[in-house]
């Protein structure tokens, strides 16, 4: 049983001629890792940058004990509610707000860089082993 989990895409030309040194346009091939766990599934993780992590990565920060990381989340989105919708805003409170957003910005980047690697790094831990690589 093949079992595709959500995680990021890496996409490279390959392809009998693109190894030759002609690559064809347009053909995109996306690189899986193969982990079976010690039931004998096998789950595919997509390497590369993680949309998922990216767009879910506070939640993501909370439930892998990232606590840091959660807590600039938190801030951003504490400091956006309280200030962020006030009628009379200062210029030092609109500053601070473009700098959290800036940080928070940043951070999205962060877990959507590493989200395939945490995802991996979490299935290694619970007993999964790689059994290969697979490009699609």
């Amino acid at each position: 049983m093949i079992r595709t989990t959500d995680g990021a895409i890496r996409c490279r030309v390959v392809d009998d001629d693109a190894r030759a040194g002609s690559a064809p346009k347009g053909k995109v091939v996306t690189t899986y890792r193969l982990y079976k766990s010690p039931h004998g599934d096998i789950v595919r993780v997509r390497m590369g940058f993680s949309w998922q992590a990216f767009f879910v990565g506070s939640l993501k920060a909370i439930v892998r004990r990232t606590w840091l990381l959660a807590a600039v989340a938190l801030l951003f989105c504490a400091t956006w509610l309280l200030f962020g919708h006030a009628p009379t805003t200062t210029s030092r409170m609109a500053a601070f707000t473009v700098v959290l957003a800036a940080f928070y910005a940043v951070y999205m980047v962060f877990c959507g860089v590493n989200g395939s690697r945490w995802l991996s790094d979490s299935l290694r831990r619970r007993g999964f082993t790689m059994v290969g690589e697979e490009k699609r």
